[in-house]
């Protein structure tokens, strides 16, 4: 991502120091240099803000190096910036800093972005399709802030007894594949579909990710899949289940809780001399 040097860059060609920026956009001075450095990362009200004021598409502001460019591109227009984050129809080179769509409620925070099984495949082709991710429910949820996030309906038994048909994953999205963690639940969105997974990432060994299910009871219907980066679509890392599921516990804790039963009768007959 391109973002920091970007940053610095802009400010620089607008004859601005990090104090003089600090004052006209009420962000914190040290904020902006963190910004500038990489060390962390503006959320997407702030990109739009950085945005506007330097005249620049949030596209361009990530994807590209401006300082490289002969003159910067021409100035986005009014519904790109204040509505959403939204790509043009090709994405850029490479995995994207950004959701393409992101939708926001009045006060401008963004929503998250419900995906139920039935709208799978429609999300694979729209997800960059401001009306078809308009037509999905949205909503958000206290303690999730700070970053985007999306919400998909698990469908089939292969992330059992963990994840389960029917559960909600709600995940958070991923700016870099090499952030991708080493079995950790994710959601994918690549050329073959929507799946719920563990990762594997061996990009810097072997340039593949690999999908793994949690099953035992259905492993040989769910083997290991290996996937190319530029296969990958999107990337959320899982964050939050919700779940509707009340089953009873499997019968092996059953069993165990019984033998937890009688070796604490074993040890109270002992102690009472009558064994």
């Amino acid at each position: 991502m391109n973002l920091p040097g970007n940053l610095k860059y802009l400010r620089k060609k607008s004859g601005k120091t990090q104090d003089g920026l600090s004052s006209e956009l009420n962000i914190g001075r040290t904020t902006i240099a963190n910004y500038e450095a990489g060390i962390s990362e503006p959320n997407v009200e702030t990109l739009r803000t950085f945005a506007k004021y330097f005249g620049v598409s949030l596209d361009d502001l990530l994807s590209k190096n401006l300082e490289s460019l002969k003159s910067l591109p021409d100035e986005p227009d009014e519904k790109d910036i204040m509505l959403r984050a939204a790509f043009p129809q090709q994405p850029p080179a490479g995995y994207s800093g950004i959701p393409r769509i992101i939708t926001v409620d009045s006060g401008g925070n963004d929503n998250i972005i419900y995906v139920p099984v039935k709208a799978r495949a429609g999300y694979l082709l729209g997800y960059g399709d401001a009306e078809f991710m308009e037509s999905l429910p949205t909503f958000r949820l206290p303690g999730l802030s700070n970053a985007t996030y999306r919400m998909f309906e698990v469908e089939g038994p292969s992330m059992a007894p963990n994840v389960l048909h029917g559960d909600r994953i709600i995940g958070e999205w991923i700016d870099s594949l090499d952030k991708i963690r080493d079995n950790r639940v994710y959601v994918v969105v690549h050329k073959g579909g929507v799946a719920v997974k563990r990762l594997v990432n061996r990009l810097k060994e072997r340039g593949k990710i690999y999908l793994k299910s949690d099953t035992i009871a259905h492993r040989h219907e769910f083997p290991t899949i290996e996937i190319d980066p530029e296969d990958i679509k999107e990337v959320w890392y899982g964050r939050m289940k919700i779940s509707s599921d009340f089953s009873e516990p499997a019968e092996v804790y059953h069993r165990l809780a019984d033998l937890e039963m009688d070796v604490m009768e074993m040890k109270r007959k002992m102690k009472s001399g009558d064994v």
